[in-house]
């Protein structure tokens, strides 16, 4: 498994870098091919890896993977129609709770009294980072307070997992969604405030480690018997 594993790695970083290199303008036409490529491998790997025990989280993981696939894909279009952000917004908001119902399958009822902080930290960064875009964000003021809630809520539900999962699960599973938060941050920023410089490579970059992560992550918590 652990050969398996490192293959699979090294095929995902070569098509993270692919993805990348079409990122610029010169090369952009490529990336109907590269971004969906992200995801459909993860899919791929997932179900090969999961298959022998499709349970719940085999489902919800399943669900929420593919919602981001879709995501990627509306996402590819928003410069050719204004309804392409939104429809590519409520995937990622989907994925985002099929993530936290994921979690919640090993929620730990006995968790640290530090929950209070983490959720009180994230809700903080959320609050900030809407407040500094909700002057340029017009029609789409509900659907990104939304979608912070969606996103915030998943990350919650990663930490509540600690000490009811293998450490090296919870700590791929819980890096992961902090890499989300970032990616979509940087995502959030460059499109409504600001541009930044080569902003593709570090929103595809923490993107796709997010999702490598929590997929890797879920794989490793014990519900699968390969």
């Amino acid at each position: 498994m652990r050969l398996k594993e490192n293959s699979f790695l090294w095929g995902y970083v070569l098509l993270v870098l692919f993805d990348l290199a079409c990122g610029f303008e010169a090369t952009s036409s490529l990336r109907v091919i590269s971004k969906p490529l992200l995801l459909l491998s993860l899919l791929f790997y997932f179900l090969n890896k999961a298959k022998s025990n499709r349970n719940r989280t085999f489902y919800l993981m399943t669900g929420a993977l593919f919602c981001s696939l879709l995501g990627d894909v509306f996402l590819l279009f928003e410069d050719r129609s204004s309804i392409f952000f939104p429809l590519g917004l409520a995937a990622f908001l989907i994925a985002h709770l099929l993530f936290a119902l994921t979690f919640t399958k090993k929620w730990n009822r006995k968790a640290s009294k530090k929950i209070w902080w983490i959720i009180l930290l994230l809700f903080s960064y959320g609050g900030f980072l809407f407040y500094i875009l909700k002057d340029n964000l017009g029609a789409l003021q509900i659907p990104v307070i939304l979608y912070i809630l969606g996103i915030l809520t998943m990350v919650i539900t990663a930490y509540r997992r600690k000490e009811n999962v293998p450490k090296s699960s919870f700590n791929l599973v819980f890096i992961g969604a902090l890499f989300f938060v970032l990616s979509d941050s940087v995502l959030a920023v460059n499109k409504f405030l600001f541009t930044i410089p080569l902003s593709h490579i570090i929103i595809m970059g923490t993107y796709a480690t997010a999702q490598y992560l929590i997929t890797m992550g879920v794989l490793k918590q014990g519900d699968f018997g390969n």
